[in-house]
């Protein structure tokens, strides 16, 4: 193991050969990628991006905006329609879900959807959870593994579990 190693390391047309391998498979994932965002969700503008490992339900419901990137491993659920706009980030395993069941209603529980807005210019971090009926307002911050039930107002940075505003505290004006 140790010879393969040292041939491996001191021979630079195999180190080449290694590195051009390496960036074939990202051009080429990258293709994937796009050309899976833009067979799934046929509205989507210019520049926007999404991993190919995100999951796409209902891409005919789902309408994207220009310079928008969707983070691997995230869950796009549009059953009723979801609406990102412009210039949102949207980070590494987040579920944006339109669907849910109706716990009111009698066994077995019938599905019930909402819509979903991300206004322009909303970064949602990893693992965060987007349910249905919600609007995020522009400009607003969703921390890492919050989950978001209820509507957040333009500019501000919700946290936690329970959701709260910190926003307030983050402002020096």
């Amino acid at each position: 193991m140790k010879k393969f190693l040292r041939f491996v390391f001191e021979n630079r047309l195999v180190l080449k050969s290694i590195r051009l391998i390496l960036t074939f498979n990202q051009k080429f994932s990258a293709l994937i990628s796009h050309l899976k965002f833009k067979a799934l969700i046929k509205d989507s503008q210019k520049k926007s991006s999404c991993h190919w490992t995100v999951e796409i339900k209902y891409g005919e419901n789902i309408k994207v905006g220009y310079h928008t990137a969707i983070g691997p491993y995230s869950c796009l659920g549009a059953k009723s329609k979801i609406t990102i706009g412009s210039y949102v980030r949207i980070s590494r395993g987040v579920i944006i879900e339109t669907a849910g069941l109706d716990l009111s209603q009698p066994v077995p529980y019938p599905h019930i959807s909402k819509p979903i807005i991300i206004e322009d210019g909303v970064w949602i971090a990893s693992n965060a959870i987007i349910l249905g009926g919600v609007t995020i307002g522009a400009n607003s911050i969703i921390g890492a593994g919050a989950v978001v039930s209820k509507n957040v107002q333009p500019n501000s940075i919700m946290v936690g579990q329970p959701l709260r505003n910190i926003s307030k505290t983050c402002n020096s004006d």
